[in-house]
């Protein structure tokens, strides 16, 4: 982990003639941190619409407590996060799926947000700890594409031990796992390998690999946070080795005594591979991979649990309660439910979602980021594009330590959303991943 992640804020009235402050911050701050000019303006333009609107909507608030602007430089990106709290604020332009129509004044002056939104490689919306809420502008680094250059030779090793790695065995380790393993085993993270290196670097991803005397490679395994007490990993991948077991089983070990340290509770295999030493894990279900040419593949979830389970409290939607029941009975997971459901309570009128298309592998993940009245609608409109997109493997996940989130279950269902599994401690809460099988069930 380096200082590099240290933030830097400036705190302005939501005014628009403090606009050049704002976007000169954001623009020599991504400069600052590592950003090429390209990015850093683009950086620019997305806080520069944000504040643009909030300012704007800010006019017409009886009272405003201003804005926060927050940069963290993470190696290979930079993090942008406005704090702010202004009431009735429409967000539905953040939406991947939202169009806007030319001859509609006030969808016209609401374009800032579709713009801020597609100039950034990722966006959240979420309530502040602190109050009001934060809108976190993610904008990657531009990495050159990686030199169409050989997986470095390996070999069978006679012996090995488990180290942490340098930049250089990352970028080796990132060339022999495209080599030796398919798009289902690859997030998109590991295509570039100077980007995985970088993420290493920030301490985004955390990595051991096995290898002998020589230096030579035989095996790693990756995982990073995914949520405050949730680790995702990712392995372990052997290469050239003709007994896989004893190498995959020391990464596992390995990786589960450096992450018991931390205040993660629970080991998440989003991603595992066939030498996964299963009998290290519980199993917690089986999600449906769909490749390019239509073929339906198993997908098999392990986790592992690191500390005593502390119990939690979750939201349920009635409809969502036997799966629920079934899963925490399996799991032995100690859980107070409490059940929820829309009954005719306000809402916002517009809801926004979060998409992350994975186009590596070829999968698409739709989180809720904001209820709203056009929620159903919303999820219909995201479905439709990403099909279009020819993507089939489509999932939701559902933060059960949200309850506005539970109420969204029984549209989900309505269009084709089946719950697959319990990710413990996934989100606020525990995570329910959804995916959209349709009639394929």
């Amino acid at each position: 982990m380096t200082n590099d992640n240290l933030p830097v804020s400036l705190r302005l009235r939501l005014d628009k003639a403090l606009l050049p402050v704002a976007t000169s911050f954001a623009e020599n701050a991504g400069s600052a941190m590592g950003l090429g000019r390209s990015e850093a303006l683009k950086l620019t333009l997305a806080v520069e619409e944000v504040f643009s609107y909030l300012a704007s909507a800010a006019e017409g608030a009886e009272e405003s407590d201003g804005l926060t602007l927050e940069a963290v430089g993470r190696v290979y990106c930079v993090e942008l996060n406005v704090f702010f709290n202004i009431p009735k604020v429409d967000f539905r332009l953040l939406n991947l799926a939202a169009h806007y129509s030319p001859g509609d004044e006030s969808s016209l002056n609401e374009l800032g947000l579709f713009l801020a939104s597609r100039s950034v490689d990722q966006f959240s919306l979420s309530d502040a700890t602190s109050g009001g809420m934060q809108l976190k502008l993610v904008k990657e680094k531009l990495y050159p594409p990686s030199a169409e250059q050989e997986a470095p030779a390996c070999h069978a090793l006679d012996d090995f031990e488990i180290v942490t790695p340098e930049v250089g065995q990352i970028k080796e380790a990132a060339r022999l796992l495209k080599a030796y393993y398919s798009a289902l085993y690859l997030p998109d993270a590991y295509v570039l390998p100077a980007k995985l290196a970088d993420m290493v670097l920030s301490g985004e991803i955390g990595t051991l690999v096995a290898i002998d005397r020589h230096g030579d490679l035989g095996g790693a395994i990756f995982w990073r946070f995914h949520a405050k007490s949730s680790l995702r990993s990712y392995g372990p991948y052997v290469f050239c080795q003709p007994d896989p077991g004893p190498i995959a089983q020391a990464l596992v070990e390995a990786a589960l005594n450096r992450v018991a340290k931390t205040q993660a509770v629970s080991f998440v295999c989003r991603y595992p591979t066939p030498e996964l030493p299963k009998e290290y894990f519980e199993y917690l279900g089986d999600l449906e991979y769909f490749s390019p040419d239509g073929t339906k593949h198993s997908w098999p979830q392990f986790y592992r649990q690191l500390k005593e389970d502390p119990g939690e409290v979750v939201w349920c939607n009635p409809t969502l309660q036997p799966f629920l029941k079934e899963q925490y009975t399996r799991l032995a997971l100690a859980r107070d439910v409490h059940l929820y459901q829309v009954e005719g309570e306000k809402r916002p009128a517009c809801s926004v979602i979060g998409t992350h298309l994975d186009r590596v592998q070829g999968h698409a993940t739709l989180r809720p980021m904001l209820d709203g009245m056009d929620a159903e609608e919303n999820l219909n409109r995201h479905l439709a594009l990403i099909m279009t997109e020819g993507i089939r493997t489509i999932f939701c996940n559902v933060d059960l330590g949200l309850a506005w989130q539970v109420s969204w279950v029984p549209a989900l269902q309505e269009m084709g959303f089946s719950p697959r599994l319990v990710i413990p401690f996934g989100g606020k809460a525990d995570l329910v991943v959804f995916q959209h099988l349709g009639d394929q069930e």
